[in-house]
């Protein structure tokens, strides 16, 4: 108890489960001691107060431990009426009989409702983490979105990283002509290809549209070229649409952020939005108007 008005003993830590443990123990052990003690010697019976300590053996270990507990408790009552045999006001016989039993419903029904409980509260847990995968999931790729950038960035250590920024050449045709399913699939194909090109460290998220930004921290920026070529070439491969292939191109922007440097992710990002257009034009893809690179 005085652990936990300190707040030195929470649910989150490691050693929980052995200071919960040896908490029930304790519990048990005061409420057992009493019993066995004054039932034998005064005859006085003290077995209504076990409940509090079954209480707490439930709380803590569910259904077996507040058994455990009842064994124990159940255990000191019969020994305490053995000892005190002749003591005035004695309990024994059917008295005794009574008091385990009574003990017995309390914790069959204390662990149950406290198993239950768990159940319960390990579902709204569950939930929870759902919503919040999908509150920083992109529904159609399954990629991160711009919540999870954001909170990327807050939790990603100081030091060099580089944001690409790609933005696929030709898609806008694709919908178009094909319908927004195709371009949905094109979208879902290029981001799982996309996502089988990077480290366990790397991020992919899907801005909006046809734009994805990857974050690759602790890549030397020498190496990023190597890496976006490869990303292009995956990009280009065919993607079965119906009874037909499209092949789609991407332009590029790269932003750097050395070490030493605090700039934030939006620096980054607008940095490369410019890049990314500048390399666009020089294809002569104009914006708002990309071509399809090739339909099969």
């Amino acid at each position: 108890m005085a652990l936990t008005v300190l707040r030195l003993r929470h649910f989150s830590d490691g050693r929980y489960r052995w200071v919960a443990t040896a908490q029930t123990v304790f519990d048990v052990l005061a409420v057992a001691a009493p019993v066995l003690v004054i039932n034998s010697v005064a005859g006085v019976p003290l077995w209504p107060s076990a409940v509090l300590a079954l209480l707490s053996a439930s709380t803590r270990h569910k259904l077996t431990g507040v058994l455990i507990a009842w064994t124990v408790v159940a255990t000191a009552v019969v020994t305490g009426a053995l000892l005190g045999e002749g003591a005035p006001d004695s309990p024994h016989g059917a008295g005794v009989v009574l008091a385990i039993a009574v003990l017995l419903v309390a914790s069959a029904t204390a662990g149950a409702q406290a198993r239950s409980l768990d159940r319960y509260v390990a579902e709204l847990q569950n939930a929870r983490l759902a919503m919040t995968r999908q509150a920083r999931t992109d529904t159609l790729t399954g990629t991160a979105n711009r919540l999870a950038l954001d909170e990327h960035e807050a939790a990603l250590p100081p030091g060099p990283v580089s944001l690409v920024l790609l933005d696929l050449d030709g898609f806008k045709t694709v919908n178009d002509t094909y319908g927004h399913h195709a371009g949905d699939l094109l979208l879902k194909t290029v981001a799982t290809r996309l996502q089988s090109q990077l480290r366990a460290e790397d991020l992919l998220v899907r801005l909006g549209g046809d734009e994805f930004v990857i974050v690759l921290p602790g890549l030397p920026a020498d190496e990023v070229d190597t890496v976006i070529r490869r990303w292009v070439r995956a990009v280009a491969d065919p993607v079965p649409i119906g009874d037909g292939t499209v092949r789609v191109g991407v332009s590029v922007g790269v932003a750097h952020r050395p070490v030493n440097d605090d700039a934030r992710f939006a620096d980054l990002l607008r940095t490369a939005d410019r890049r990314m257009y500048h390399d666009k034009h020089a294809k002569g893809v104009p914006q708002g108007m990309e071509r399809i690179s090739a339909l099969e």
